[in-house]
């Protein structure tokens, strides 16, 4: 039999139950702590990240809202346009007439004094919207009311709650979309346009009854951060011929129903096409909004040196033919200017326009 000898020079091999060394144990933990620490990162950033996201979406989703809004109004605007002799004593012939009014443009060229502090463009109008502050009224659901949307650079106070100390905290100046809602029960145009007091009446004194006043005015937050609207009244396709482009109803964006703006724009087809928009309603309204989120709100303000943003000012949007181009031109500004914003726009189709330019009353 074959005797096993052992020699102490060699070295014993160990089981397969040993443990782990000491320095195994340390380099294991440490990639362990390293992967930890960089999925720990990767999760911050990613919260950080859907945080930042959903808060401008939510952001965002406020002034989408609001476009929607508008854009249902709008559509909704009435003349309630009749024929009826252009001289009740000595009548000569039928012409258009309307105790209701359609007014947009640039809001220092159509609201004048009562333009402090609102900016961009305004739009007011007639519609059957049947708001009224009184409960027995609300039978009255297709009454008439005086709507309109404007923006305005404030303060907050007049939202504040009573209970704060004057100044604390400061307040906050921002742009905000505003809507005009004149309850049926104060509507006042009548008083300026059935010839109970002025039968030829083309001022604003329907709007500044409401927007004018001091306390109680019948107007609400819309939107916060809505830095611009521009409101571009445009022809129809079907209307459109040439020479005779979209653009050509509202050249200086100005839409007044109560006068006759009288366009005559020559064209192969209509050597003496005319645009008229005496007691008529535009047949499109291109509606335009630009937003802002909140971090570039605190800061915007000093882009104008504290002054609030007017287009008049860059010599943007005062031209209509050259509409997409100052629209580029104001999103490469913001651009530049580290603005986080949105455009939203769309042509909204007036329901009640019956236009017509067969009559130069």
């Amino acid at each position: 039999m074959k005797k096993l000898i052992h020699n102490p020079a060699s070295p014993v091999s160990r089981g397969t139950d040993s443990g782990f060394t000491l320095v195994e144990l340390l380099v294991a933990a440490g990639i362990l702590s390293l992967l930890v620490a960089l999925l720990l990162n990767m999760v911050t950033q990613t919260s950080k990240t859907w945080k930042a996201t959903s808060g401008k979406i939510e952001q965002f989703r406020e002034a989408r809202d609001a476009f929607d809004s508008v854009t249902r109004r709008v559509s909704q605007a009435t003349l309630n346009s009749y024929l009826d002799y252009d001289n009740p004593t000595n009548p000569t012939s039928y012409v258009r007439k309307s105790e209701l009014r359609f007014l947009s443009g640039p809001s220092t060229n159509i609201l004048g004094a009562l333009a402090t502090n609102i900016t961009s463009m305004a739009i007011f109008f007639q519609a059957p919207n049947g708001f009224s502050t009184n409960s027995s009224n609300s039978i009255l659901q297709n009454a008439l009311n005086t709507w309109g949307y404007f923006i305005e650079y404030a303060a907050d106070t007049n939202s504040r709650p009573g209970f704060l100390p004057t100044g604390t905290p400061a307040p906050r100046y921002r742009y905000r979309l505003m809507e005009l809602m004149e309850p049926t029960e104060s509507l006042s145009i009548y008083n300026y346009t059935s010839g109970l007091t002025n039968s030829n009446y083309t001022g604003i004194d329907w709007i500044a009854n409401s927007l004018g006043t001091t306390s109680n005015r019948p107007a609400h937050v819309v939107a916060e951060n809505v830095i611009a609207m521009i409101l571009l009244p445009k022809i129809s396709p079907n209307d459109q011929t040439n020479g005779i482009g979209a653009h050509s109803l509202a050249t200086n964006y100005v839409y007044d129903s109560s006068i006759n703006m009288n366009s005559t724009v020559s064209s192969p087809s209509n050597a003496n096409a005319i645009l008229n928009t005496h007691n008529q309603l535009p047949p499109v309204v291109q509606v335009t909004l630009i937003a802002v989120d909140e971090a570039s709100a605190i800061r915007f303000p000093n882009i104008y040196s504290n002054i609030p943003l007017t287009f008049s000012s860059s010599n943007w949007f005062s031209n209509a033919a050259a509409f997409q181009a100052d629209l580029s031109n104001c999103q490469i500004f913001l651009s530049k200017s580290q603005i986080n914003f949105r455009v939203f726009t769309t042509d909204v189709m007036l329901k009640g326009a019956k236009w017509s330019s067969s009559q130069t009353n």
